[in-house]
C-alpha cells in the first residue's frame, strides 16, 4: 500500500547533554542494585509528541537523593517542567550530577494518563502507554513464565491474563505476581499506565512496574467478550497522481477461457465447468487510487466509486458527465493533481474518508505541486 524513499545517513552516537520539556507522570521507588549496594531509580516522561521516556537516576550506596523530592514535587504541581542536563545515548536517558527540574508551562498535556475507552485503544500504536476504566471481567490460572538473563542464569516469573471490558469492548491483559494482590474479580479499577502492545494486528495489554490500579464504582452494561482486532486508521495529505479502475475479471486458471460467469458468489467457466469460490475482497465497486504525500510517500489504495464521486461533485458540479457517471472515467481525470486530505485502513488498503484541501488550508500545497511538476 505504502512506498517510501528515504536518505540513509550515517549518524554518530550522541553523547550530549540534553534538556527535554515534558510532564513526570510515574516515578519509581528508589531500589538497591542487583548486583551491588548502590541505589537507582527511574521516572516517566511524556513528552510533546505524546510518546513517553524512561530516565534513570543512579546513587550511590545512601538511598537519598534531592532530585527525587523534586521530580514528586513537579508531579503534584500537574505543571510541565523542563529536565535539564540529560545524558542520551541510543535513546536511553540517565540523569548526570547537574540535572534539574525546573517548572514551565506547557502547550501540551499528557495523552498517556488521560481516561479512554477500550475501543480508542485500537487506534494507538505498540508499546505506547494508555489508562483506561475497566471492569476485571476474567482471570486465568498462573502461568510460569522463563526469561534468560544470560547464557548461565534463568528467571521464572508468574503472571496471569485476566480479561477487562467497558461499556465499549473488552481485551486481554496480562498481570505479573506484583499486582496479584492489587485485582480482584468483578471490581472496576481506574488503571494508569497500561502498555499496549500490537502483534500481527491483534492488540492486548501489559501492567508494567509502572501500572497501577485504582479501585473505582462498579461500572454498568460492561463488555465481557474480547475482540482485540485493530482498527489502525491512518490520515495523511497527498496529491492524486492517479485513478484506474480495479482489475475484478476473472480467467479461468483451468482452461485459461474468459467465459465466465457469476452464479451467487461463485465463478464458473461455460467453456470447462470448472468453479471457485468468489474473492470478496474484490468487488466492482471500487477503484484504485494513487496519492503521494509530502514527505515522498507514495500509497496505492482503493476508494469505492461513491466516495470518489462525491470529490468530482465538490471540485466542479458542472463538469459531471451525467450519462453512467460512476462508470464514466472522464469524471475522474478532474481531479487528478487535486490535493486531499485522505483516511485509509492500513489493514485493508481502502480510503474511509476523504476531502479536498482548500488553499487556505495549508501553506504547503504550493510547494506540494511544486515537487511532482518540477
Amino acid at each position: 500500500m505504502k512506498r517510501t524513499i528515504t536518505d540513509k545517513n550515517n549518524t554518530l552516537t550522541s553523547l550530549a547533554l540534553v534538556s527535554l520539556d515534558a510532564y513526570i507522570v510515574h516515578i519509581n521507588k528508589i531500589t538497591k542494585n542487583n548486583t551491588n549496594d548502590n541505589h537507582h531509580y527511574s521516572f516517566i516522561l511524556c513528552i510533546e509528541d505524546q510518546s513517553t521516556v524512561r530516565v534513570v537516576k543512579y546513587l550511590s550506596k545512601v538511598p537519598s537523593c534531592l532530585l527525587y523530592n523534586r521530580l514528586r514535587e513537579s508531579l503534584r504541581s500537574g505543571r510541565g517542567a523542563t529536565i535539564t542536563s540529560l545524558r542520551e545515548q541510543n535513546n536511553q536517558y540517565t540523569c548526570t550530577v547537574s540535572t534539574k527540574v525546573i517548572d514551565k508551562d506547557l502547550n501540551f498535556r499528557p495523552e498517556c494518563i488521560r481516561v479512554k475507552n477500550i475501543n480508542i485503544l485500537k487506534n494507538e500504536t505498540n508499546d505506547k502507554l494508555c489508562t483506561v476504566e475497566a471492569q476485571i471481567c476474567a482471570i486465568s490460572d498462573e502461568i510460569a513464565v522463563v526469561f534468560e538473563e544470560n547464557e548461565f542464569k534463568r528467571v521464572q516469573k508468574i503472571k496471569k491474563n485476566i480479561i477487562i471490558g467497558d461499556g465499549t469492548g473488552a481485551l486481554e491483559m496480562s498481570v505479573w505476581e506484583n499486582h496479584f494482590n492489587e485485582i480482584e474479580l468483578g471490581k472496576s479499577y481506574h488503571i494508569r499506565l497500561l502498555k499496549i502492545r500490537i502483534y500481527n494486528d491483534q492488540i492486548s495489554l501489559t501492567a508494567t512496574t509502572e501500572t497501577s490500579f485504582i479501585k473505582i464504582d462498579d461500572l454498568s452494561d460492561v463488555i465481557t467478550n474480547v475482540d482485540n482486532t485493530t482498527n489502525r486508521y491512518n490520515t495523511q495529505k497527498g496529491k492524486i497522481m492517479s485513478i484506474e479502475k480495479n482489475d475484478d475479471h476473472y480467467t479461468c486458471q483451468c482452461c485459461g477461457s474468459t467465459n465466465i460467469i457469476d452464479e451467487a458468489g461463485v465463478i464458473a467457466c461455460i467453456d470447462c465447468h470448472s468453479r471457485l469460490i468468489k474473492d470478496e475482497n474484490i468487488t466492482d465497486g471500487y477503484l484504485k487510487i494513487t496519492i503521494s504525500t509530502f514527505n515522498n510517500e507514495e500509497y496505492n489504495l482503493r476508494i469505492a466509486k461513491q466516495l470518489l464521486m462525491l470529490i468530482v461533485s465538490e471540485k466542479n458540479s458542472d463538469s459531471i458527465e451525467n450519462n453512467d457517471c460512476i462508470n464514466n472515467e472522464n469524471n475522474f481525470n478532474n481531479i487528478i493533481s487535486l490535493t486531499v486530505n485522505f483516511t485509509y485502513s492500513e489493514i485493508t488498503g481502502i480510503i474511509s474518508d476523504i476531502s479536498i484541501v482548500k488553499d487556505n488550508e495549508s501553506s504547503h500545497e504550493s510547494t506540494l505541486n511544486i515537487m511532482f511538476t518540477s
